[in-house]
């Protein structure tokens, strides 16, 4: 804003001298009456561009990105930039582009963290220009990651010590989980360790097609579970043993589905009996109801 009313006011004293010039003579041989030509060009106004690795102490959001707080990712943060993309449009990003980009920023989180950031407590988001900021010929998109007191019930933001390029700490990491039940309905999965009684264990995450529907009907659910019951088989080393067992199928909810996060979450489910070993590699055996 500065630089607008500074340029300004250089403009008016010009003219303002360009007045008072045409009451005298003529201009001498050495003046060639051009005002702008000899003006230094003025630098362009570099805009916000975010940073890969750059932490905030703040949760994510559509941003122009003069009030991000950008702290050091060493103390507590909520966020981490895993990745900065750029549209090649001029006008704002719909769901479709938008979705792209998440789709960008899925395959970019897992390269930079070394794993599928769904085998933490994550969530990934698409952080872009806020409407002012793409007015103004901001055409990136940032991928943030924040960790979350759980993925599969009701979730808050929690804060995170170090970057995720040194990998998730344990505490981070879905394994084992006691699942909270009501009514019928799985309300939630507690994270405890597999040496203690549990009836969930987490087995991976697969991205779901951009065709996919988000289920509702069972026939929608069943596209989802064939793909966990793949990731249990795998999980156990065995793909025969794999139907012996439940399973739990969890996307991230339907206004993320929209948003182009088609990640779902597998887990192996024992029902209402548990057991206080890992499933991994055993194929099966000694697993309840088996």
């Amino acid at each position: 804003m500065r630089g607008r009313l500074t340029a300004g006011t250089m403009l008016v004293a010009l003219l303002t001298n360009l007045a008072l010039a045409g009451c005298g003579a003529e201009l001498p041989a050495a003046v060639d009456g051009e005002l702008t030509d000899d003006w230094a060009k003025v630098a362009q106004v570099k805009g916000y561009e975010p940073v890969v690795g750059a932490c905030y102490g703040a949760t994510p959001k559509d941003t122009g990105g003069r009030a991000d707080s950008v702290v050091d990712c060493k103390p507590t943060h909520y966020a981490e930039t895993v990745h900065v993309g750029r549209f090649t449009f001029d006008h704002k990003p719909g769901p479709k582009e938008r979705a792209a980009a998440f789709r960008d920023c899925d395959k970019q989180a897992n390269a930079y963290i070394g794993r599928p950031w769904g085998d933490g407590k994550f969530f990934l988001t698409l952080t872009v220009p806020t409407d002012p900021a793409w007015d103004g010929g901001a055409r990136w998109y940032r991928c943030d990651v924040t960790e979350s007191t759980t993925v599969f019930g009701e979730s808050r933001w929690t804060t995170r010590i170090g970057t995720l390029k040194d990998g998730i700490s344990a505490d981070a990491l879905l394994r084992c989980g006691k699942a909270v039940q009501k009514s019928g309905r799985i309300q939630d999965i507690l994270n405890v360790p597999c040496t203690m009684a549990h009836n969930t264990e987490y087995v991976g995450t697969f991205r779901a097609g951009d065709l996919v529907a988000y289920p509702k009907s069972e026939r929608q659910w069943d596209v989802l579970h064939r793909e966990c019951r793949k990731l249990v088989g795998t999980y156990l080393g065995s793909q025969s043993a794999a139907g012996r067992f439940g399973l739990i199928s969890s996307p991230n909810g339907l206004r993320s589905w929209s948003e182009g996060d088609r990640s779902v979450r597998c887990l192996i489910w024992f029902g209402g009996k548990t057991t206080k070993k890992s499933a991994k590699g055993s194929k099966g055996r000694g697993l309840p109801g088996y």
